[in-house]
């Protein structure tokens, strides 16, 4: 085993353990009334008005003046919405899993001299659901081609997280020519050397996933490793109306499905495919982050042929909650003089 083959999914996660644990959960959903359907009928009515008026209170609170941009991604038979913050060189932000187009805020008001290009990535925030099972990578690459070819766009630099990570880092491989640069905030989803948290492989299971998703969970940026005394409440209001959206349970369930395993990572972007990526990268990683911490990140930087790492030991796996300053100088710094 190398120093940067993928961590254990548990040590104390046998096969025996696992289904144990699987037996235990079973047993306590037997005691558990779902109320709540697949789409969510009724109760996802208002949903938009909802998540709409908690996205306008969030950008409201950090003075970001938006417009919206319905793009159309025909590979995908849907429009992509996007946030449009200011004026200048393009800055395309592509978000995490859970997240949505406008989670990024805090970062963006850091960053208003130029024009701020924030997505939702199908099935979250506003764009329509598409099925991850029909191939991700695929998916990915259509979307962000779509995109920036709807914006007008031939080439950007890039400001993504997690998942977002993963699919810029793809679209790097297949359309070298259209990423100038990437700001990789937090650990990049499926990168060799990471490892996902236990509840979230749980909810890759097709089935028990639907019903382990709607049992009461600690919130989305507790998860992340971040402090939530430091996250603005808009943020938490928002993550909380987006999880209601009814595109929202179907397309992250599907993900993880495409992801993950109950025991790790099902697909993923290794240690060879790290060295292939030419395109300037910053990676801005916290030590909390729950995928990995800062020794995982170090082996990350190391593999990538053009890489700046910065550590924030104090944050998790959404850096820009916790430290959005830091992160705005750190890009800037980075926009300015890309690693060669």
């Amino acid at each position: 085993m190398t120093p940067f083959s993928r961590r254990p999914a548990d040590p104390n996660v046998s096969p025996a353990v696992m289904f144990g644990r699987l037996a235990q959960l079973a047993q306590s959903l037997r005691m558990t009334v779902i109320s709540r359907s697949w789409d969510g009928g009724e109760l996802n009515m208002g949903a938009r008005e909802e998540f709409e008026a908690a996205e306008q209170k969030l950008l409201a609170e950090f003075g970001l003046d938006y417009k919206v941009n319905w793009v159309e991604v025909p590979s995908l038979g849907i429009k992509a919405r996007i946030l449009e913050v200011g004026e200048g060189e393009p800055l395309v932000f592509v978000h995490g899993g859970a997240a949505f187009a406008a989670s990024w805020a805090q970062l963006m008001a850091r960053l208003k001299h130029r024009r701020l290009l924030a997505v939702d990535r199908p099935g979250f925030g506003l764009t329509p659901y598409v099925d991850h099972h029909r191939g991700l990578r695929q998916m990915a690459k259509a979307f962000l081609d779509d995109v920036l070819d709807g914006l007008g766009l031939d080439r950007a630099d890039f400001v993504v997280n997690s998942m977002g990570g993963l699919w810029a880092f793809w679209f790097s491989l297949d359309e070298p020519d259209r990423v100038a640069s990437m700001a990789q905030l937090g650990s990049p989803a499926l990168v060799e050397g990471t490892m996902p948290p236990f509840p979230m492989r749980l909810l890759s299971v097709p089935g028990l996933n639907r019903v382990v998703y709607r049992l009461p969970s600690p919130p989305v940026l507790e998860l992340m490793g971040e402090d939530p005394a430091k996250a603005p409440r808009a943020l938490t209001q928002a993550f909380e109306a987006a999880r209601k959206m009814p595109d929202f349970e179907p397309a992250w369930l599907s993900l993880l499905e495409v992801c993950l395993r109950v025991g790790g990572i099902r697909v993923g972007f290794n240690t060879e495919d790290l060295a292939r990526v030419q395109t300037p990268t910053l990676l801005i990683w916290g030590n909390r982050d729950p995928f990995g911490g800062l020794q995982v990140a170090r082996l990350v930087a190391a593999a990538l042929p053009h890489c700046r790492l910065v550590e924030l030991p104090e944050e998790g796996h959404l850096p820009w909650v916790g430290d959005p300053d830091r992160c705005a100088t750190e890009i800037e710094a980075f926009l300015s003089a890309p690693v060669s």
